[in-house]
């Protein structure tokens, strides 16, 4: 008589607790990408450049969000550009975040503005040198 043969140990399953851990994080950080790059557009649109979001993210940390916040969209010169950063901090307040965090998610919208702003700029300089920048 033969030994029926060893089986396969069963599939080892990744713990629920450690799945939803995971997808939660993933959710996080979405919704952090989309807060960077709805508030970089903003942003642009009200005229803040990336070194103007990055001192402020400066002052947020070294002052706080309250500190920041209670300054009023006239911390800018622009008061509607002031308005926007405002807003972004108050949803952060809202949120529950910190300065610590508010500030580095501050620094990331100004690196996507600062990639924004090359990338546009590269893009004008190659439409200029293939001749189509008059071009309807």
């Amino acid at each position: 008589m033969t030994a029926p043969p060893p089986q396969a140990p069963p599939p080892t399953a990744v713990p629920s607790d450690r799945r939803d851990a995971a997808e939660r994080a993933a959710t996080e950080r979405a919704a952090t990408g989309a807060r960077v790059a709805s508030l970089a557009a903003e942003l642009r649109g009200a005229g803040v450049p990336a070194g103007v979001t990055e001192q402020v993210a400066s002052v947020v940390r070294t002052a706080g969000l309250d500190a920041v916040i209670g300054l009023g969209a006239g911390m800018l010169t622009d008061e509607q550009a002031g308005a926007v950063l405002l807003d972004a901090l108050i949803d952060a307040r809202r949120r529950g975040s910190d300065s610590a965090e508010t500030a580095a998610e501050l620094r990331a919208v100004a690196r996507l503005q600062t990639v924004v702003l090359q990338l546009l700029s590269g893009l004008a300089t190659t439409t200029r040198a293939a001749g189509t920048g008059d071009r309807p």
